[in-house]
């Protein structure tokens, strides 16, 4: 866990946490930016949030809505943010992270959210610029990464768990944008809310003898027989259509503090 005491604010919701003095408020937001990124980055101390779309610490509330979102730009001109995160009251009263973004910002950009003429397209969307992919795939990353990640999701996901129990929630509930996504949020023991046999079924049937495994005939670039094996392999396998449709992002949670593990690819690596 974070080496820092998890906050207890005076707060049981999103929107009371954006409505929090500006004290209250800014050392919970100090706490949810890992060190160890601040550290890589050479930053100090998170401070001077600002709404704007200025700054290095960026902050964006929606109280109405029970939606807070906060940003970190080392390069505050630059094109992307080091640290994105997205926090939600879900309907039901927990908490919910659906958007988290780590970039690391000296590796170099792969522009899937662009189509060949600079046109931005939406990360995950049914439009795609194929020749960014093909690059991003050959470089080792996975769908939706436009950069290399920093491999700092744990440290920051046990920092938002540790917000949701000051905030007095029990469950953590995430939506994974990409096969992979999902497969990391299970190694960090969140479950299937729903469809948990739909991804046993995407393993049963990536393995030998499945009729994914059958598709995967090098006849695509995103289908060579190898990436049956492999996590980024079959992510990119979906994302390039061979279920027969898009990804549909099942749900997951996590009981707080701790839950045993789902594992629907035994064996898998990236």
């Amino acid at each position: 866990m974070p080496g820092d005491p998890c906050p207890s604010p005076p707060a049981t919701s999103i929107a009371d946490l954006c409505r929090l003095p500006a004290a209250s408020r800014d050392a919970v937001l100090r706490f949810l930016v890992p060190p160890e990124l601040l550290d890589r980055y050479g930053l100090g101390p998170p401070g001077g949030w600002r709404q704007d779309g200025g700054g290095v610490f960026r902050w964006f509330p929606l109280p109405d809505d029970g939606i807070l979102r906060i940003e970190v730009w080392p390069e505050p001109a630059g094109e992307d943010p080091t640290l994105a995160l997205g926090l939600a009251e879900t309907s039901n009263g927990q908490l919910e992270a659906g958007w988290i973004v780590l970039n690391d910002l000296a590796g170099p950009r792969y522009h899937l959210d662009r189509d060949p003429y600079g046109t931005a397209l939406a990360i995950g969307g049914p439009c795609r610029n194929q020749g960014e992919e093909l690059r991003a795939l050959t470089a080792g990353l996975a769908p939706n990464q436009v950069r290399p990640g920093l491999r700092l999701f744990g440290p920051l996901i046990q920092r938002v768990e540790c917000l949701a129990r000051g905030l007095g929630k029990h469950r953590l509930y995430v939506v994974p944008l990409a096969y992979h996504n999902a497969i990391k949020f299970e190694h960090y023991g969140f479950r299937y809310t729903d469809d948990a046999e739909g991804l046993h079924w995407i393993d049963r049937q990536f393995r030998p003898g499945g009729f994914l495994r059958r598709r995967m005939d090098g006849s695509r670039p995103f289908r060579q027989p190898w990436m049956a094996d492999t996590i980024r392999g079959r992510s990119w396998a979906i994302r390039d259509g061979v279920l027969g449709r898009h990804w549909a992002a099942p749900r997951m949670a996590k009981d707080l503090p701790c839950q045993a593990p789902e594992n629907t690819f035994p064996g898998g690596h990236w």
